[in-house]
């Protein structure tokens, strides 16, 4: 996953991935599961008809610059769930709680606000 981050990164040479890496050092991933899905070109979960299904309040966040979760998925998903906020951080790729950590922290503070969710 280390040698994978800067592709996360709007800006694949952004200082904060060493920071990032330093912060996330203990962290235990599964190539098993990244293999898995990945040989099967991450298909196999099938839930764009159930969206309209979804009651809650959705907060969707987008990187304009997000090479694996593109910015037109995100739009997709706001466009067809009933209660969903869509969120797009024009400064960050993946990452976008790292790239754009106020913006984030703030977006979701008052998101949770709006719906008075603890």
């Amino acid at each position: 996953m280390s040698d994978q981050l800067p592709f996360h990164f709007a800006d694949p040479f952004d200082p904060r991935i060493t920071e990032f890496k330093q912060r996330t050092a203990g962290t235990v991933y599964s190539p098993e599961v990244l293999r898995k899905f990945s040989s099967e070109d991450y298909g196999g979960i099938e839930a764009e008809d159930r969206l309209g299904d979804i009651p809650q309040p959705v907060l969707i966040v987008a990187g304009r610059y997000d090479r694996t979760c593109s910015v037109a998925a995100a739009e997709f998903m706001a466009a067809h769930v009933p209660n969903a906020e869509l969120v797009v951080f024009e400064h960050s790729a993946h990452l976008p709680f790292v790239e754009e950590n106020e913006r984030y922290v703030s977006t979701v503070r008052a998101f949770l606000d709006r719906h008075n969710i603890a």
